[in-house]
Formats: structure tokens, C-alpha cells, sequence
């Protein structure tokens, strides 16, 4: 059938060919539309070629589920590694979410602050950690490295309990935030750091992304050589409209950053 229809184009291109080879005056009256005719097939094949590409490509994005496109536009490739490592963290979570009901963990009092930071691990480069509101798990969070003596900009803030506001000046990078995002208002401020100012939540997925600060995300890759956070936007804003009405409501807003050792004491593995 196919070999049919070849022969058939192939005859009739060849009996036009020759008409218009014994009467050239016919060329003359369509020549124009032959053009046109061309230019529609050309159009023809274009489009074709480019359905058959996205076809092929959602094809191919569709069978690479270890892909993870970040808010931020951070390609993560996640390994089995880090597949086992989250399942082992979500399972964490469940059991300091569950020690986080009681009135005391260990000695700790946690129901006076409304956040809750656990650090679980620091690579020299990277901390990563847990952010419970009201002791329930809300986020994961990115930090610098903890350091001995303070290096600018690459240092994380000592553990504690610090109040929380709303850092009502208009900088550069209020301004910024204030175009990208309509609710976005003031700086969510920690404040009274010992020997740190102008620490804020924001978004970001590595440790290049903070100078001391603390992002905020919903997803976490532990696994890779260079730790990051993903997710980090949707994550920051429902942290944010969740905090700022607090503040906006008169509520006196902390936040308490325990480090590693809270997990050794709770007898919790970070491995």
C-alpha cells in the first residue's frame, strides 16, 4: 500500500512536471501560488516536528522520577541514598512531633516558644534542621556551618531562644521582596543574637544563599555532596502569612534554636 501511494506522488509530480515544461506559460500564471504552496508544506513539517519533540521530551521528563525541579529553578537529581535518608527523617519527625505534645522534653520547656528549630546535621559547610510551629513540624531549614570564631556571612547563630518581629525598614531588599510577592510586607527579624544583627527567614536552597540567616523550604536533599533545600518560595510564604498575622495580632512571637545534641539527649539518631 505504501509502496502504492509512492508510486502514485511520483507520477503525478512527474506528469506535472512535464506540463509545465510544454506549456511555460502556465508557470507564469501560478507560480505564485506554488510559493505559497511550499511555504504551507515547510509550515507543515515545522509544526510536526515540533509536536514530535515535546511529545518526545514529556516522554522522557515523565519517566525520570529521580528529577526535582526546585522553586528556584535547582535541578535535584535524588539518588536511593537519599530516598532512604528522607524516609528515615520523615519518621523522625513523627517521633519529635510526638515528644513535642508532652509539657517537657528531657528538661527542655518548649510550649513558650511558638517555633522551634532542631538542627540535625552540619557537614563543616552545610546545617540542616527541623522548623516545628505550635509542635507541629511546618518546614525544613538551611543554615551556615557552626564555627568557633565568627567568620561575616558564613556563620550560623548559637543556639537559644530569640523573639521574633517584624523589621519595619524599608531596604533595598524589602523593596525587592515587596515586587516579587504582593503579601509580603517587612522582614521577619530574629533579634537580641549575641554578636549577630540583621538575621532574617527567607528563601534559598544553599548555604551560598544565607549569610547567617535562616531558609525555609519543603523539601530537603541530605544526601548530595553539596546540601540544599527545595520548594523553598512555598514554603516561605505559608511561614510568612502564618507568622505575620501573629505579629500583626499583638502576639509576642520566639522562636528556639536547639542544637544537634537536642537529638543525642532525646536519644533520636541523626545518621
Amino acid at each position: 500500500m505504501k509502496h502504492a501511494a509512492a508510486l502514485f506522488f511520483i507520477a503525478v509530480l512527474a506528469i506535472t512536471i512535464l506540463l509545465f515544461f510544454t506549456n511555460p506559460e502556465w508557470l507564469e500564471k501560478v507560480w505564485l501560488w506554488i510559493i505559497g504552496f511550499i511555504g504551507y508544506i515547510i509550515l507543515l513539517f515545522e509544526k510536526g516536528f515540533r509536536a514530535v519533540t515535546d511529545r518526545f521530551r514529556r516522554a522522557t521528563e515523565s519517566t525520570d522520577t529521580g528529577k526535582i525541579v526546585l522553586a528556584d529553578a535547582v535541578p535535584v537529581v535524588v539518588s536511593s541514598e537519599e530516598a532512604i535518608k528522607t524516609a528515615q527523617l520523615q519518621q523522625r519527625i513523627v517521633e519529635v512531633e510526638n515528644q513535642l505534645k508532652a509539657e517537657h522534653t528531657q528538661g527542655h520547656y518548649l510550649s513558650d516558644s511558638t517555633l522551634t528549630v532542631l538542627r540535625y546535621l552540619d557537614d563543616g559547610q552545610t546545617t540542616l534542621g527541623l522548623l516545628f510551629v505550635r509542635k507541629k513540624f511546618f518546614a525544613y531549614t538551611l543554615e551556615d556551618t557552626r564555627r568557633k570564631d565568627k567568620v561575616a556571612g558564613e556563620t550560623r547563630i548559637p543556639a537559644g531562644i530569640y523573639p521574633l518581629v517584624l523589621n519595619q525598614s524599608l531596604t533595598a531588599l524589602t523593596t525587592k521582596y515587596r515586587q516579587l510577592w504582593p503579601w509580603f510586607e517587612y522582614h521577619l527579624e530574629i533579634q537580641n543574637i549575641p554578636g549577630f544583627a540583621h538575621v532574617y527567614l527567607h528563601v534559598g536552597n544553599t548555604h551560598e544563599d544565607t549569610k547567617g540567616c535562616l531558609l525555609i523550604a519543603d523539601g530537603v536533599n541530605a544526601a548530595s555532596t553539596t546540601k540544599m533545600i527545595s520548594h523553598s518560595r512555598i514554603a516561605f510564604e505559608r511561614l510568612y502569612k502564618t507568622i505575620h498575622a501573629l505579629l500583626l495580632s499583638g502576639e509576642e512571637v520566639h522562636i528556639r534554636i536547639m542544637d544537634e545534641d537536642w537529638f543525642e539527649r532525646s536519644k533520636l539518631s541523626t545518621s
